[in-house]
């Protein structure tokens, strides 16, 4: 891993480029002629380890607001996007059991990766040596790190903080970067596209037409289809991880390792 900067926000944060970051440009095109966008793409977040607050005492799927502890880990700045997903496609011979083209990543480059299944995204994540966060892997990094928290942005989200409230549009996903990120430099944690989680929706919650043979799994993030409610940090949402949609994608977290610790 390549160190690239740090910071400090509660705890130490540090910004790594992580395996497998940069092999999806041309071969041809040298770090100097990377727009400061394409330079980002594959960064990932030091999550320190600690105790950190979940949950909502207003949220009734997600309650109460409780503190678990977490060991160490690193998640992508970004959802992964259609040129990362692409270059995952042509490396490793996965067939995807989504709608995925590689034509997303020649026209939409740096737009999140959508049409992915669960199954999709874990091919992607053990490819590369890393996984899918847990949800609550997720919602800390969303409310970076803190307690009271209910929008990643801080405040009641506007149509300039995140992409979201655009159900009328055909396909109303961003490039990653088009928003401002949070506390921890964390972008589209609110919008754009729902993210697949390793956490599968408890089955005693599951009900009506999906609860037979589908295997839930949480969502977490809201979509540019979503009104501000479903944006939320502590918002959960339940689908069959064997179906996709425009407006699902999914990013990556690494365990921390022990060089990483000293």
């Amino acid at each position: 891993m390549k160190k690239i900067f740090s910071f400090t926000t509660g705890a130490i944060i540090l910004i790594l480029m992580v395996g497998g970051s940069f092999l999806l440009f041309p071969g041809n095109q040298r770090s100097g002629e990377w727009s400061s966008e394409e330079k980002r793409i594959g960064m990932q977040v030091k999550i320190a380890r600690g105790d950190y607050y979940v949950g909502s005492e207003n949220e009734e799927d997600n309650k109460p607001c409780r503190l678990i502890h977490f060991s160490g880990f690193f998640i992508d700045i970004h959802p992964v996007v259609n040129r990362q997903y692409a270059g995952f496609l042509a490396e490793s011979h996965y067939i995807p059991r989504g709608k995925f083209t590689p034509d997303e990543a020649r026209n939409r480059p740096l737009f999140p990766a959508t049409n992915i299944t669960y199954e999709d995204a874990l091919a992607y994540a053990r490819f590369y040596h890393k996984r899918l966060p847990t949800e609550w892997e997720w919602e800390i990094a969303a409310r970076s790190l803190k307690k009271d928290v209910i929008y990643t942005a801080g405040a009641i989200p506007s149509l300039k903080t995140g992409n979201f409230f655009r159900y009328k549009q055909e396909n109303g996903t961003t490039p990653v970067f088009s928003y401002p990120a949070n506390e921890l430099g964390i972008y589209d944690m609110a919008g754009n596209v729902f993210e697949w989680t390793s956490s599968q929706y408890p089955l005693m919650k599951i009900q009506g037409k999906y609860k037979k043979p589908l295997r839930l799994m949480v969502l977490r993030g809201g979509a540019w289809t979503n009104i501000p409610h479903d944006v939320r940090v502590t918002t959960r949402t339940p689908f069959p991880a064997s179906r996709n949609l425009p407006w699902i994608g999914f990013r990556c977290v690494s365990d921390e390792k022990k060089e990483d610790t000293e």
